[in-house]
């Protein structure tokens, strides 16, 4: 048994809050964790006396760096089947979240990655400091977003491509902007706002919001809006070949150094990896949210046999050797890609 608590369960008042607590990993949701989260969420159904639900961080430095990609891959290479319990019990617990009769709040304070945007994004009201930063850096480690990113990345067209085939990181300026959160409040009006939800008699997703608005802020200029027509003019197109194509010819001065750093990002990256995570780009925008779940939980199921997760999580994670040898092309996946779409 792990002595220590992943999760802080406590009830203020009316509020019902989950402290993500696995600090020395940043929050990176273990098998447990998303189980009692689960079961947690589905006690306080039924508790009356629980009108609202929060979800944050103990840790200083990330609300949530994504799912245990280590537990995975030692399962898989212990050929269990357990990745495919995990990603499964991962997707009901976003599904319970998202469907929740009672307001769940999410307060982002660091790092909003993979599995934890995803998480971020199922709940009802996002309200993030400006310390926090956001990306789906899936494709580093030879994957493709997940957890929804299908969804909540294809509504925001070009610049959800570059999201998510590049996996760079956005700052709370750009995530408003983004409207992939929906409150920027400074990180020392954080506590005092947590405070006033605890003591409050009655919570409901209006009351929430009212309170919410007095400590919002406006933040610094987003970066990524003021480069936002250069993103859609090179991300816009539907081959992978046609994007680094583009960069690579970004005549204008202004932009070259960044159109080359990202060119960079691009060609180390795994190119089944890539090409999956811009075609499911394409086909969210005409899916329902379930319908993009769907497709993602089919491809997690094959992808450790046929994509390139298992190198890539040594080569970053297991290894350190940041070698990875990524596939040329797998001709399987390709038409499983095909079939899709």
């Amino acid at each position: 048994m792990d002595m220590e608590k992943h999760l802080i369960i406590e009830q203020q008042g009316v509020l019902g809050i989950i402290s993500l607590n696995r600090v020395a990993n940043l929050n990176a949701l273990s098998i447990e964790m998303i189980h009692q989260i689960h079961m947690q969420f589905e006690t306080w159904q039924q508790d009356h006396s629980i009108q609202a639900i929060l979800i944050k961080s103990n840790s200083p430095k990330a609300f949530c760096a994504g799912g245990d990609i280590r537990y995975l891959y030692d399962n898989y290479k212990n050929q269990t089947e357990a990745h495919k319990a995990y990603f499964s019990a991962e997707y009901d617990m976003l599904n319970m979240i998202r469907d929740y009769q009672k307001p769940v709040i999410v307060i982002l304070d660091g790092y909003v990655l993979g599995g934890g945007f995803g998480l971020a994004q199922a709940c009802h009201i996002i309200v993030s400091s400006e310390k926090s930063r956001f990306a789906m850096p899936e494709t580093a480690i030879g994957f493709f977003p997940d957890v929804a990113a299908t969804h909540f990345l294809s509504r925001l067209d070009d610049i959800g491509v570059y999201m998510a085939i590049t996996g760079e990181q956005i700052s709370s300026s750009d995530a408003l902007y983004l409207d992939l959160i929906d409150y920027h409040v400074p990180g020392e009006k954080l506590q005092a706002l947590q405070n006033e939800l605890a003591h409050s008699s009655s919570l409901n997703k209006e009351k929430i919001q009212q309170m919410v608005r007095k400590y919002i802020t406006r933040p610094a200029e987003s970066d990524l809006s003021s480069r936002s027509e250069n993103i859609r003019k090179h991300f816009g197109f539907k081959n992978l070949q046609d994007i680094e194509q583009s960069l690579e010819n970004e005549q204008d001065e202004q932009y070259k150094a960044w159109t080359n750093k990202i060119l960079i990002t691009l060609q180390q990256r795994s190119l089944i990896a890539k090409q999956t995570s811009l075609k499911l780009q394409h086909l969210g925008r005409s899916l329902s949210l379930q319908q993009c779940m769907q497709i993602e939980r089919d491809l997690q199921d094959i992808w450790f046999e046929h994509g390139d997760f298992i190198e890539g999580v040594r080569a970053l994670i297991v290894d350190k050797d940041k070698q990875p040898q990524w596939k040329k092309e797998n001709p399987e996946l390709e038409q499983i890609l095909e079939r899709l779409g």
